[in-house]
């Protein structure tokens, strides 16, 4: 039973950290105000979408997402630590933003594959396969 208690109680916090990083964090409610409704259209234009390219498209969101809220948690941590200006806590920040960046990248590059894989199809273009065939 205390199994189960620990559990609930982690999801709580983990609740209450969204939470938070939703109303703290602009960076983290833009991307939830402004991602979410474009990826819910571009997910309606690109269907009907394969088991495979739905993983893809949906984890390059949640990827976006799961790198902001670190990049929030690791920013807040650095500026509690060390809260006057210093060369090497603002080269970390800007390290923790380039990993925002490259997520921000990788789902571009998921968007590109599906749509170039729609565009090509039936009129002898180069097809992208499935990877596991």
């Amino acid at each position: 039973m205390k199994d189960i208690r620990k559990i609930l109680r982690s999801f709580r916090y983990a609740f209450k950290g969204l939470r938070h990083a939703y109303m703290t964090d602009k960076s983290f409610r833009l991307e939830i105000h402004y991602g979410l409704p474009i990826y819910m259209l571009l997910g309606w234009l690109l269907a009907p979408l394969a088991s495979w390219e739905f993983l893809f498209f949906a984890f390059s969101y949640l990827l976006i997402l799961l790198v902001e809220l670190i990049n929030t948690a690791f920013e807040k941590m650095l500026d509690r630590l060390h809260p006057e200006q210093h060369e090497l806590i603002g080269r970390s920040k800007d390290i923790a933003s380039a990993a925002v960046l490259l997520a921000f990248v990788f789902a571009a590059l998921v968007l590109a594959v599906l749509v170039i894989s729609r565009m090509t199809a039936g009129i002898g273009g180069v097809v992208i396969e499935h990877p596991f065939v």
